[in-house]
């Protein structure tokens, strides 16, 4: 585990040896993988529990950090946010439990939102974490290497659903229909504030043409439900 400002964060280990291990305690130990199984399926030759490192085990709490498993005695425990994030019959579930797993390191979460999911280039990077952390760009800079591999693996995790908005604001916008797949494959949300949520995007209603672009989707969401006009006025 390392620090950048306030921010702690995994540098021994990446978000898929942590999945790894979470996959492997649901699978094959019925939720908790000892730590001598643990340690081996992290590519350590070891006999026992007693012969398990310190070393090891600073590597073992830096994968604890992404929230899909705990210490406990003797073994790693998965949480309900691995089975969620490893449920192998819904897959956008997968998908938000993943992302929410790598989120849990508040570094990403804040350079995520604060780059819009781009990574500025080598040349750029020191400076621009140094801007986010407040510490100084010398600093900054014996922390680019392991900051950057950290990113790089969590940014896929989290840049599927931070591109959903686009597409039927886009589609919208060129007469096109607000549908782009399917209604079957279509889940609709709405809250008290104006905003409706699809598997497709969001719309935000705020004004007279994001209110036709969420009625055109409402509607065709209705005809798939089977609801005739008179329901649907």
């Amino acid at each position: 585990m390392n620090k950048i400002g306030e921010y702690e964060y995994p540098n021994l280990g990446t978000f898929r040896d942590a999945l790894s291990l979470a996959e492997d305690a649901i699978k094959k130990y019925g939720g908790i993988i000892p730590n001598m199984n643990a340690a081996q399926k992290l590519g350590y030759t070891v006999k026992d529990s007693t012969s398990i490192s310190g070393t090891i085990y600073k590597r073992i709490n830096d994968l604890c950090m992404f929230g899909l498993f705990t210490r406990e005695r003797g073994g790693l425990k998965a949480t309900p946010l691995a089975e969620e994030a490893l449920d192998p019959y819904d897959s956008t579930k997968a998908t938000e439990g993943r992302a929410r797993a790598v989120r849990n390191i508040k570094l990403v979460e804040r350079v995520f939102d604060a780059w819009k999911g781009e990574i500025p280039d080598e040349t750029a990077f020191p400076a621009k974490l140094a801007e986010i952390t407040g510490i100084s760009w010398t600093e900054a800079q014996r922390h680019t290497e392991s900051v950057r591999n950290l990113i790089v693996e969590a940014f896929d995790y989290l840049k599927p659903s931070a591109a959903l908005p686009k597409p039927i604001v886009e589609q919208a916008a060129r007469g096109e229909p607000a549908i782009g797949k399917p209604i079957a494959q279509t889940t609709t949300v709405t809250q008290a504030y104006g905003e409706i949520r699809s598997t497709l995007g969001t719309i935000v209603v705020k004004d007279k043409r994001t209110w036709k672009i969420a009625k055109d989707l409402l509607y065709a969401l209705g005809e798939q439900l089977g609801l005739s006009e008179e329901d649907m006025k």
